[in-house]
């Protein structure tokens, strides 16, 4: 599997050199910043279950980090307050289902400390170190096995859900104990610095229900919960000392909106005085700011925020008394995974240009980063040389200032070069400098890049870094400004000498993918276009996505909202199905939640019927057993290769 090579190009960016590419996650530092622990995993799976593996680094050594497990789904490492052992959810005593396991770092195996028939969720450390809290729903009783055994088992909405619960398991061992159990799903756990506890829950296990989710806060007891807080789609939960709660969540606790981060005094009542529901206050950037938040991390001594600024990215210290941020590190590229060390230190993974993967790093109080060495990672090489990314500028027909992030290929002559313009998905994400490869979308960038075309990222509105305002644009308005967006940049592109206008190609996923199918049911200006999971019906969105109020704001509006004419059915590409003349390839997977697999059949169905004769170049393929996100090693080197394959057919 591994690649060694020295020089970029087709022979060496292939699909299967891109799905085995190991990533790193969600990196922890040690109380006494000696240690950095972290999850790596490859792009692609093998087999039916999912391989991650735990690194270690010591800090003191200057080492490079080191593979600690291996073979099993290891994930979520966390360090014990005094140091000394590292817990983290494992399938390795039954693939498929992670339950809590503990390794002590001065040797030995990974003990199981929670072992259960339904998988464990979330878990954190008590302050003593002691104990570790965790979330998992109720075992199954004797009446769940035997309809389960008997096949007596009609699923009746709203009855028999798993509700996640709060339990409490001892390090030294014995039995877990369910210590909170309301009927509602907790999503998260976050301990303070006394051991006081703030929860997220919702209404059912159901992600639709994330839109009412609530902040709860109890004792360390786990007793006395009471609710304080709305925190809708809330992330990054976390104690800010130890009477304050923040999260993160966008500006006006909608699904598609600027993100910021929040603030929740943990000792007020969820209702004021005046009988009125209390609001969490904006700590993050302001709703007036061309920025967004982009991640949060707290503890007992401090709070920071990722500050995404275009296609920019800064690390911003929190002050307590409201005075403001102050910028600690500005980035080319992206950062993410932020976790505040208790030294004021902070683990990072910083994605870089030119760079294959992250790597994880350590931000200094001082602003220095230093990226953590690693030895004998697994897959392909990440080291080969990537294809520089450029910011173009455009400006879209109402004035609207707009970034795109530009590959041009290396060795190909002079432009322009016949180019593929790929969207990202989201809407609420971006594309940045790092421009790095992937199996989906966007990283389809360096694979093109390496075989002679020019790639487009556009940063279009509903993205994130832009601001509150910007992100929110695309509420209800598919098919309208960011379509907009997408056309000026191309014209920029065009206009520029980047891009051939008479070899033009467009793809994506999810967002990006619905945009492709837009383009080719509003214009003749591409030669070929790739949809990867994309939406065609936004009216369908509303009634069977896993997030059916988030795709119903996008949309505009569901089918329940009377005979119509709808808005969604005016942002929808399958309304105007026979307008296309452009090749399409339908890429999908067949067990997609958020944009489920109707989405592509419908359309195809559609673009069928409208081309009887099949005289534009039409494809579909769906992939089984994948969600949203192939997941599958050659199902991805599959999806690559006939990507590359559609545009070289019809670019050339």
């Amino acid at each position: 599997m591994s690649s060694s090579v020295g020089a970029t190009g087709p022979e060496v960016l292939t699909p299967a050199w891109v799905s085995d590419l190991w990533a790193p996650s969600r990196p922890v530092l040690s109380s006494d910043a000696r240690r950095l622990a972290w999850t790596m995993a490859p792009h692609g799976r093998e087999g039916e279950h999912d391989e991650r593996s735990l690194w270690v680094a010591d800090l003191t050594s200057g080492e490079p980090a080191r593979r600690w497990t291996r073979g099993h789904d290891d994930q979520d490492p966390a360090w014990s307050p005094d140091g000394l052992w590292l817990a983290f959810r494992s399938d390795r005593v039954e693939r498929g289902r992670p339950g809590l396991h503990v390794l002590d770092v001065g040797g030995g195996e990974a003990r199981a400390l929670v072992e259960r028939a339904r998988a464990v969720g979330a878990f954190a450390w008590t302050p003593d170190g002691t104990a570790l809290w965790f979330l998992a729903p109720d075992e199954p009783g004797e009446e769940d096995e035997r309809r389960e055994r008997e096949h007596d088992d009609p699923d009746v909405w709203g009855e028999r859900w798993e509700h996640q619960r709060l339990w409490r398991v001892p390090v030294s061992g014995g039995e877990a104990r369910r210590v909170w159990a309301p009927d509602r799903h907790v999503d998260a756990v976050a301990v303070s610095p006394s051991g006081r506890l703030a929860l997220v829950t919702r209404r059912s296990p159901l992600l639709e229900h994330a839109q009412g989710s609530e902040l709860w806060v109890a004792a360390a007891d786990g007793g006395g919960a009471r609710r304080v807080a709305a925190a809708p789609f809330a992330s990054d939960v976390a104690w800010w000392g130890d009477g304050t709660v923040v999260f993160r969540a966008s500006h006006d606790l909608r699904p598609q909106g600027g993100g910021t981060a929040w603030a929740v005094d943990a000792g007020a009542d969820d209702v004021g005085a005046d009988g009125e529901a209390r609001a969490p206050r904006v700590v993050g950037t302001r709703v007036d700011e061309p920025r967004c938040t982009s991640g949060l991390a707290a503890n007992g001594s401090g709070a920071l925020v990722v500050v995404a600024d275009g296609v920019a990215t800064r690390v911003e210290t929190l002050a307590r008394d409201g005075g403001g941020r102050r910028v600690l590190v500005e980035v080319t590229g992206d950062l993410r995974d932020p976790a505040l060390g208790d030294d004021g230190r902070l683990a990072v993974v910083l994605d870089e240009p030119r760079r294959a993967v992250g790597r994880v790093a350590v931000v200094e109080p001082d602003g220095t980063v230093t990226a953590v060495p690693v030895a004998d990672v697994p897959g392909s090489d990440p080291d080969v040389p990537l294809v520089r990314a450029s910011v173009l500028t455009a400006t879209s027909a109402d004035g609207t200032k707009l970034e795109a992030v530009v590959l041009r290929p290396d060795d190909a002559g002079a432009g322009p070069w016949p180019t593929v313009v790929l969207p990202h998905g989201g809407p609420y994400g971006r594309d940045t400098l790092d421009a790095a490869p992937y199996p989906l979308g966007g990283g389809w960038g360096q694979l093109l890049a390496a075989r002679g075309y020019a790639v487009l990222l556009p940063n279009y509105r509903g993205s994130l870094g832009r601001g509150h305002d910007f992100a929110a644009q695309a509420r209800g308005r598919m098919g309208g400004p960011e379509w907009a967006d997408v056309e000026a940049c191309v014209d920029a592109a065009v206009a520029a000498g980047i891009a051939d206008g008479d070899r033009l190609g467009i793809g994506g996923w999810s967002q990006g993918g619905f945009l492709t199918a837009w383009a080719v049911t509003a214009t003749d200006r591409y030669r070929a276009a790739v949809m990867g999971a994309g939406v065609s019906d936004w009216s369908m969105m509303a009634a069977t996505s896993d997030l059916p109020d988030f795709e119903a704001e996008l949309g505009g509006s569901t089918p329940w909202d009377g005979p119509g004419p709808h808005r969604a059915a005016t942002g929808s590409p399958i309304s105007y199905a026979a307008r296309r003349t452009t090749p399409l390839l339908i890429l999908h997977g067949a067990e997609d939640a958020r944009v489920p697999a109707s989405q592509a059949v419908a359309f195809h169905r559609a673009l069928e019927r409208a081309d009887p004769a099949g005289a534009v170049p039409l494809s579909l393929v769906l992939y089984p057993r994948e969600p949203h996100g192939v997941r599958e090693r050659r199902h991805q080197v599959d999806l690559q290769e006939r990507v590359l394959a559609w545009f070289e057919r019809f670019l050339r």
